[in-house]
């Protein structure tokens, strides 16, 4: 017997925008997923692994609880930068002077795209 539910006609349009935001968070050099987090599926964590500079560090965090689009882990300095423009707010301290920085729901796609992609430089330098 199989569950019937009601068709939305938002669930397609958001599941691939989320299915092509992670290709792309994929496709970037030296991304890598890591494996789910027990307990918590629709969380997805990844990481950059980049022999060559010897850097192994999860930057990005998706599938948090309602309100976060995606959280980055970032300088803690970068993060007071972020959240005095407006763009998230600090979510918790992490060792070494970094913070798990939260992107606001309604932050728009350059907002996320220009902070994904100084996460990933500054990882990477």
């Amino acid at each position: 017997m199989r569950r019937k539910t009601k068709p939305t006609r938002e669930a397609p349009c958001i599941e691939r925008a989320q299915d092509d935001f992670h290709e792309w968070i994929l496709s970037l050099p030296w991304v890598v997923e890591r494996p789910c987090i027990p307990g918590a599926p629709s969380v997805r964590t990844f990481a950059i692994a980049c022999e060559p500079l010897d850097v192994r560090q999860v930057w990005l965090v998706t599938g948090l609880p309602p309100g976060r689009r995606v959280a980055v882990v970032v300088p803690s300095s970068l993060a007071v930068e972020w959240e005095m423009h407006g763009v998230g707010r600090a979510l918790a301290p992490m060792p070494h002077r970094y913070t798990l920085f939260g992107l606001h729901a309604e932050a728009d796609d350059i907002d996320v795209e220009r902070v994904l992609l100084e996460t990933y430089g500054t990882v990477l330098s």
